[in-house]
């Protein structure tokens, strides 16, 4: 299909649209949140006519689509449902305004004056919880999102001191809601905000939370679905069908958003480690694996990885044999939950990149996979050679050049900046790389501990890297395969 027929199509935001009052506060506006958080209150708002606006808050990303598309866009689920292909698409008009808090901070600390705002949810990846010691003065924009948050409730403090708001996290790091929670007092603390306004934060629900979709993003043919819809959408969202969000709450929260009752999978519970842990160890940690490893391969998607003659086994074994026996809790539940996600991956309708999740790599293997590697060593007393061989990948992987053409990562620019100095540094033999992954492994500030301490990990690692960098990944996983014979 030519631009000049997508370009003839009427716009999205000309389509008829309910509004609703603003409850929702929404930190993020990415491919995530509108696939999962605003599809599932859309739900809501259909089945139960709950009326849930939402205010979304642009920090990091610099369009403007969903702004002149006055929050409207398509969310397309495709996938097998009880072995049958499914697809259905649905408009989204959830998002009532969107602020930036670049360009707009006083009107983002408006939103805090809005008598109707009873939840705030927010995806700022695993490193946006943190505290950044270069936010100084309370009065000015804070750089992270715990200080801007901070900021949020003060002016809210100020206006309704008695409101109790729902805060949900879904970064994907252990104990989400408890984290945020504890960066915005230390805000509290390091700003001099006082006792009351402290008090104020704690009569908050900050809630622990799982979520569980593949999204990822646009679809291959969205200039068919364009002309097929009828209007113009440079929004359109894809995801798989299967969605959980399970949340760690007092009884209050899910009487105030009972999106339990909507036909989602919507999950109020008291056991939230169960789904966290197999949740980010098994589909996410896969996934890390799996994107250095089938990128470097030269395979671009998670479903071709999974389908690909050499890295689909390497990454079932990986799982089977390493990191479901190091998680805790039933193993026949464990591996048939592995089996659904493998299902999952291999999901025609979904392209998945793998490049887009090496986006903060190095944040993501330490919640994901650095967790297996010391479980699994406790149990057997070696460390796992497949989840090695990753990590060998991975670090290959940042030195960012792949046949000669840099690779464009996407990470805390320190974090590149360290790899690509160890790596310029570097010998190029086998013992030069186990000292460079040495290197690698005591980086405390990415770990938080030093690996160096996991007895076999360097020599293991570097030992792949080695045999990486001197004959590719293929040949690595080959060689791998007929060490473990």
């Amino acid at each position: 299909m030519k631009n000049s027929d997508v370009d003839v199509l009427r716009p999205i935001a000309s389509l008829p649209r309910k509004t609703y009052p603003v409850k929702v506060l929404q930190f993020g506006t990415g491919n995530f949140l509108r696939g999962f958080a605003d599809w599932m209150m859309q739900r809501a708002n259909d089945q139960l006519n709950l009326s849930l606006g939402v205010t979304a808050i642009q920090s990091v990303s610099h369009d403007d689509f969903l702004l002149t598309q006055q929050g409207l866009f398509t969310v397309v689920e495709r996938g097998l449902v009880a072995g049958a292909f499914q697809e259905v698409h649905q408009r989204i008009d959830v998002i009532q305004r969107v602020v930036n808090t670049q360009t707009q901070f006083a009107s983002f600390l408006e939103e805090a004056e809005n008598p109707w705002l009873k939840v705030i949810l927010s995806n700022t990846t695993e490193l946006g919880i943190h505290f950044n010691e270069l936010d100084s003065s309370v009065h000015e924009p804070a750089r992270a999102f715990p200080g801007k948050l901070t900021q949020f409730l003060l002016r809210c403090f100020a206006r309704f001191p008695d409101k109790r708001l729902i805060i949900l996290p879904c970064e994907l790091i252990e104990r989400n809601g408890d984290q945020l929670r504890a960066c915005v007092l230390r805000y509290a603390t390091h700003w001099k905000l006082g006792a009351a306004f402290e008090n104020y934060v704690h009569q908050h629900a900050f809630c622990n939370t799982l979520v569980d979709r593949i999204v990822p993003g646009k679809p291959a043919d969205e200039e068919a679905l364009m002309r097929a819809w009828g209007y113009r959408d440079a929004l359109i969202t894809s995801c798989e069908p299967y969605h959980l969000w399970a949340v760690e709450a007092p009884d209050w929260v899910a009487q105030e958003f009972p999106l339990h009752q909507a036909g989602v999978n919507f999950i109020y519970t008291d056991n939230l480690e169960h789904y966290r842990v197999r949740k980010v160890r098994i589909l996410n940690g896969s996934h890390s694996i799996m994107a250095p490893v089938g990128y470097l391969a030269g395979v671009e998607t998670v479903q071709e990885a999974m389908e690909h003659r050499v890295i689909g086994p390497f990454i079932k074994a990986c799982l089977q044999d390493e990191i479901v026996p190091s998680l805790p809790g039933d193993q026949k539940s464990l591996q048939a939950y592995s089996h659904e996600v493998q299902q999952r991956f291999l999901n025609p309708a979904i392209r998945h990149a793998l490049l887009s999740i090496t986006l903060n790599s190095f944040s993501k293997w330490r919640v994901r996979l650095v967790p297996s590697i010391e479980s699994y060593y406790q149990k057997k007393e070696f460390v796992p050679e497949r989840i090695c061989f990753g990590l060998a990948a991975q670090f290959f992987l940042y030195r960012g050049l792949k046949s000669g053409r840099e690779i464009g990562l996407k990470d805390d620019p320190a974090v590149i900046a360290t790899l690509r100095q160890f790596w310029q540094e570097a010998s190029f033999t086998e013992a030069g790389l186990e000292k460079l992954v040495g290197q690698l492994l005591s980086q405390r500030a990415w770990w938080g501990k030093d690996l160096n301490d996991l007895h076999g990990l360097r020599e293991k690692v570097g030992h792949y890297l080695y045999t990486i960098d001197q004959h590719g990944i293929l040949a690595g996983i080959d060689e791998l395969h007929r060490n473990l014979i």
